[in-house]
């Protein structure tokens, strides 16, 4: 047992061990290069029903090493966000709104259309004293410290409004990060949080889900449970659907209270026993995909990935396939030249599918672009090549073949 991420209790179980794992993003200069690794492993609290992970890896070691990096978010749901925001009771164009890191930036500019003047956003230099050039989400995470938020809130003012999108699922100590974010909150002041919905993976048994960078893996039922520590209460959520992973957006209000969000016994069941079908499947699911991609390869045929990001990453190493393949074709000319650590599996442009007499290429990108991505490639697909998604929530599914 060790202490839950979210609520404190000492009563989360290790479920699922993926050993040693680098940071995905740690592109390097030569297949063999050395990489830092830490232990990856699932863990579930049987008092909250949060899944995390085991041992969140140390914020210092995910700061970017190349500053071309960035992580984008869907934002085709932010309209209804911002409607819903402005019927908030007790807003006005006269409140004071803060983003709390550039996910955030979108959303403040669409408030900014309505009519909202007073916004600014955190910034990790000025705000955190953040050195490294390449900080961001990883390193805010950890660096906005209650004491921290007092400093910025005295100097700054507080605020009636935070936005915070996609930055506390990687948060190393939820509960310090909430209640920062809480001290710079004006009395009654809102926030909203926009996190993944980890449930449809965990139904599907899809183990792209788990990154380094993504500590805590909410539900709607358990993302509430981060509110106590903020003093807030929930003024209700929305679930915005999407490909490989909903999104779940949390109204929450500063209301005082600390008592412990409302979850159920049946929920934290429920929720313990699709966690513990998810780890135990794992070893057959990897097998299968083994087997299936053996017989892909067989006879001389050659199996490429697409897409050098944490989700070709997560299936390639997590599920030790890396030998099968004989390179990642990526699109960012950035990335082309290095390789994926830990596989050391060489980045290429897609001009090599057809050169090197591709047979299969297993797309690691989000399914809402695989289209995109194949259209992209009519010269590999004329030529008999066939693609394949490492996703379950792909209609080219991989696991169609297993």
């Amino acid at each position: 047992m060790s202490e839950c991420l979210v609520c404190r209790a000492d009563s989360t179980d290790v479920l699922l061990d993926f050993g040693p794992q680098p940071v995905s993003s740690h592109f390097i200069v030569s297949a063999d290069a050395a990489v830092v690794e830490h232990g990856l492993a699932l863990a579930f609290c049987k008092t909250c029903g949060v899944v995390q992970l085991a041992q969140p890896f140390p914020y210092k070691d995910l700061v970017p090493p190349y500053d071309w990096m960035t992580y984008r978010e869907p934002e085709d749901h932010l309209d209804a966000v911002v409607e819903r925001i402005c019927a908030l009771p007790g807003l006005s164009t006269d409140s004071t709104i803060a983003g709390i890191t550039f996910k955030d930036a979108t959303t403040l500019e669409r408030m900014r259309k309505r009519g909202y003047s007073k916004i600014w956003s955190l910034d990790p230099r000025e705000d955190l004293g953040a050195t490294h050039r390449n900080s961001s989400i990883e390193s805010i995470q950890a660096m906005l410290t209650p004491a921290k938020a007092a400093e910025i809130a005295a100097r700054r003012g507080p605020v009636d409004l935070l936005i915070v999108r996609h930055i506390v699922e990687h948060a190393e100590s939820p509960w310090r990060l909430m209640l920062a974010l809480s001290t710079l909150l004006s009395r009654n002041g809102y926030m909203v949080i926009e996190v993944p919905d980890c449930a449809g993976n965990l139904k599907r048994q899809d183990y792209c889900m788990v990154w380094e960078e993504h500590a805590v893996y909410f539900t709607p039922e358990t993302l509430p449970q981060v509110l106590p520590a903020a003093g807030c209460i929930s003024r209700g959520q929305g679930i915005h659907p999407l490909p490989f992973e909903d999104v779940i957006v949390l109204y929450a209000q500063k209301a005082g209270s600390t008592a412990a969000a409302a979850v159920s016994k049946q929920a934290v069941k429920d929720n313990d026993r699709l966690v513990r079908e998810y780890a135990n499947a794992f070893d057959n699911w990897t097998s299968r995909y083994r087997s299936a991609l053996a017989n892909l390869v067989a006879d001389g045929r050659r199996l490429a990935a697409y897409g050098a990001g944490h989700l070709s990453s997560a299936f390639l190493n997590l599920h030790g396939l890396s030998d099968l393949f004989v390179f990642v074709v990526d699109d960012t000319p950035h990335k082309q030249g290095l390789f994926l650590p830990k596989s050391g599996l060489p980045i290429v442009p897609r001009d090599r599918l057809t050169a090197d007499r591709v047979s299969a290429c297993l797309l690691g990108l989000t399914p809402q672009i695989e289209e995109k991505v194949i259209a992209n490639n009519p010269q590999f697909v004329r030529g008999g090549g066939k693609f394949y998604s490492m996703f379950v929530d792909s209609q080219r599914s991989i696991r169609g073949l297993v």
